[in-house]
């Protein structure tokens, strides 16, 4: 009865190091986040990408990506995380946006695609990439292209587990 005794205290003492070592862990990447948003809210983002709402449930939110792996979201309505977040990503998926705005040529696209409908919600799109800037706002009679980069980035959102919510600023 004893050792059974301690192998639950010893065993609780384990468990409650672990997660205060999680813990601490998890304070040092907050740190890392605001200072890598300090760092890097005078420069531009390498995408962001806002969406407009509608007069239903649309969602309505904007995403911004650095060149660093910063990611700063702020959702508005009609998503599930409403206020500002951050988190990282891996340098390997920027890398991988730098390569999908190559490909498909972003920088040719039209600067608007829309039509006098204001129901329809609206996808902004802007890309700071090689010394050169390009705005594309999409509503009506989007190229194909155009709506798979959205999906693109919209994958690599969900993609993301962890979100640190960010402080008022």
């Amino acid at each position: 009865m004893i050792i059974r005794y301690l192998f639950y205290i010893s065993l609780t003492f384990f468990i409650s190091c672990a997660f205060l070592k999680k813990n601490k862990v998890n304070k040092n990447s907050y740190a890392v986040i605001e200072k890598e948003i300090t760092d890097f809210s005078d420069k531009k983002p390498l995408i962001k990408m806002r969406k407009t709402p509608c007069f239903g449930r649309c969602p309505y939110f904007e995403v911004s990506i650095y060149d660093n792996g910063l990611v700063i979201y702020d959702g508005m309505k009609f998503v599930d995380k409403i206020g500002k977040y951050s988190s990282m990503i891996h340098k390997k998926k920027v890398a991988l946006i730098e390569d999908y705005i190559r490909r498909l040529d972003f920088f040719s696209f039209e600067k608007e695609y829309d039509a006098r409908v204001t129901d329809l919600p609206s996808v902004i799109i802007e890309v700071n990439y090689q010394n050169k800037n390009h705005k594309v706002k999409g509503r009506y009679r989007v190229p194909e292209k155009f709506k798979m980069f959205t999906k693109f980035i919209d994958n690599l959102l969900l993609e993301i587990n962890s979100w640190d919510k960010v402080k008022n600023e």
